[in-house]
């Protein structure tokens, strides 16, 4: 069967968590507005969709949403604003189940903690399947997600390696998903698992590679962190940026 690759002009960002292990860092700020060399993580990501043609992004928030919305509404009035009220019972499997009305096309979709290399979005949208999740090689960066499966198909998604399985590679956390896909995420999400439930999009697609053939795209050493705790961020500023900066030709602000 030909794969016809479609081409993506929207994205969705999951930023509704609170990021409590962040605190004595971002004090009373969400998460995705953690300063790393006088930006933010989210305006980097957001920037870095936009200057690959992006032009439509959905942002799904809970805590501190004002917040978000009062850094973000003058530079970026590309963002449809979307509002998860209750964040602090679900995971992020509900927060983009609560996107279906605004997703009628094939999408990007990241999480709003992560510090990445322009590549992670410009090597997806040119990847010609219809789906794919990226994953990395071995970061050592603690709390990893790790990627289990074989010829290029997903088998299993989780924090513990399943031994019988073939370990690929750790979740980045951004991935292109299409509307097929998405329905049947919303589907399973809405009729097998309880609300309100901390179930998240990776697990729902881990459940779901059961039944269905999901790709995933690995590059063995693209660039990029999650910063969910003290010591990601710190890695982040003295490891992470400084290879973002020196391959990208960054300057210093």
């Amino acid at each position: 069967m030909t794969v016809i690759n479609r081409e993506i002009k929207k994205a969705v960002i999951l930023a509704a968590g609170i990021g409590s292990r962040l605190r004595d860092i971002i004090d009373d700020r969400p998460k995705g507005l953690l300063i790393i060399d006088e930006k933010e993580i989210i305006k980097r990501s957001l920037d870095c969709l936009l200057d690959n043609g992006i032009s439509e992004i959905v942002m799904v928030l809970g805590y501190l949403r004002e917040k978000y919305i009062q850094e973000l509404k003058t530079d970026y009035p590309q963002i449809k604003y979307l509002q998860n009220p209750d964040y602090t019972s679900t995971g992020s499997m509900h927060s983009l189940f609560l996107a279906k009305e605004h997703l009628s096309e094939d999408f990007l979709l990241l999480e709003s903690d992560l510090l990445y290399e322009d590549r992670c979005i410009s090597s997806l949208l040119a990847d010609p399947g219809d789906e794919a999740v990226l994953i990395s090689g071995t970061t050592y960066s603690g709390d990893e997600v790790y990627v289990q499966g074989e010829s290029g198909l997903i088998q299993r998604i989780a924090k513990e390696k399943d031994p019988d399985l073939i370990s690929q590679g750790e979740l980045v956390g951004i991935s292109k998903i299409s509307t097929g896909l998405y329905e049947k995420m919303c589907d399973y999400y809405s009729q097998e698992i309880p609300f309100p439930s901390d179930y998240h999009y990776e697990d729902c697609l881990s459940d779901l590679a059961a039944k269905l053939s999901i790709r995933y795209l690995k590059i063995e050493d693209i660039i990029w962190t999650e910063i969910d705790d003290p010591s990601h961020y710190h890695r982040a500023v003295e490891q992470i940026y400084p290879r973002i900066r020196s391959k990208e030709g960054l300057s210093n602000t």
